[in-house]
């Protein structure tokens, strides 16, 4: 079997996505080993660790988000650090999670060793600045250019790859494993119980939800996550009777707080397409665990809630909208058993054990 190396730009406590990619390939026989980058020192305690049959490595360049040309310091420091490392590992395939982990890959790819690009997002898509987007732009196409393998997890994403690369594409949604959501039955309450489960990055779509839900006596609002809003959303929470800011969990909490969840919020702003194109994890967590859920009008899921009814879409900008579809859901609760229903239907259909062998195709060789 092969020699797999992981390049990480995060301290991985764990990065689920990346924890769930190479557990498998540990599973299935290869040698993986993830080469992190903990930038905040927050696990120097940890520098190695054993994880689910693989090996994470750390390196502590420090660096905070923001600070310019000391943080591209400490992110050529991590590429050196790395390099240093593997001088006298024999690598088959270098496995580079994001942009910035593929870059750091270009640096210490070998002669023999195999570039894979896996793309957790649709980069160009979150740059504003339109040079910025040139310059991220040229990043991803160079980087596509020289990989054995490309990784992405929807369509956006292939917009505008190249016509040669595109049969480099394997294709490996966010789809949850199902054996992490074992203990997710709903428990009873007489609340409806509306919940985000997530980094907490919107203000304004939290805050409207907080504010419409604010006098229905039946319904309690719960967020779950921690993030850069996180420190005001606990803050604004605090006047709100009705709404519980409970901060970060570990991903093995999830089956819990979704046994406590009646709806899933799923509402992001809409000034950005990598929010429109976005499938994410949540989402399918909400439908393995049947939950109905509520999503963003302009997403490009809200055309599957509504056509597989499963769920709702609102206009999150719209506090009275908002109201006005939670207000409808405590009058007639018959409207969450039939979207249930409809979960049931379709559940099975998203779980990362019917996607992850697409790795295969990468590694087989």
């Amino acid at each position: 079997m092969s020699k797999i190396v992981m390049i990480l730009t995060n301290y991985f406590q764990p990065d689920l996505r990346v924890y769930k990619e190479a557990s498998y390939l540990a599973e299935i026989g290869h040698d993986v080993e993830v080469l992190c980058w903990d930038r905040k020192n927050e696990m120097k305690s940890l520098p190695v660790e054993d994880v689910a049959g693989f090996r994470v490595k750390r390196f502590f360049p420090y660096s905070v988000p923001g600070t310019g040309i000391r943080q591209l310091k400490s992110y050529l420091s991590f590429i050196l650090q790395c390099k240093e490392y593997l001088k006298e590992k024999q690598i088959d395939f270098l496995h580079c999670h994001d942009l910035d982990g593929a870059i750091a890959g270009m640096f210490l790819r070998k002669k023999n060793t195999s570039l894979i690009f896996d793309m957790h997002e649709y980069y160009e898509g979150k740059c504003k600045n339109t040079f910025k987007k040139m310059i991220t732009k040229y990043a991803v196409d160079y980087v596509q250019n020289k990989s054995k393998s490309i990784v992405y997890v929807n369509e956006i994403q292939k917009s505008n790859i190249k016509d040669k690369n595109l049969s480099k594409l394997i294709y490996l949604p966010n789809y949850p494993t199902s054996s992490n959501f074992i203990g997710s039955d709903k428990s009873l309450s007489d609340k409806i119980r509306i919940s985000y489960i997530g980094v907490v990055r919107q203000l304004n779509q939290l805050v409207n939800l907080m504010e419409a839900c604010k006098n229905i006596p039946d319904v309690v609002v719960n967020i779950h996550g921690s993030g850069v809003q996180y420190e005001r959303i606990k803050s604004l929470a605090e006047k709100y009777k009705n709404v519980r800011v409970t901060g970060a969990y570990h991903y093995t909490e999830s089956p819990k707080l979704y046994s406590e969840t009646d709806i899933s919020y799923i509402v992001y702003p809409m000034d950005n397409i990598q929010y429109i194109a976005a499938e994410p994890v949540k989402f399918f967590e909400a439908i393995i665990t049947k939950t109905p859920m509520i999503v963003s009008k302009e997403m490009n899921i809200s055309k599957m809630v509504c056509d597989e009814n499963i769920g709702f879409e609102v206009d999150g900008s719209s506090i009275e909208e908002i109201r006005n579809l939670v207000q409808r859901v405590s009058s007639n609760r018959d409207i969450l058993t039939e979207k249930v229903e409809n979960l049931n239907q379709i559940q099975d259909y998203y779980r990362w054990e019917n996607v992850v062998k697409n790795l295969d195709k990468i590694f087989e060789s």
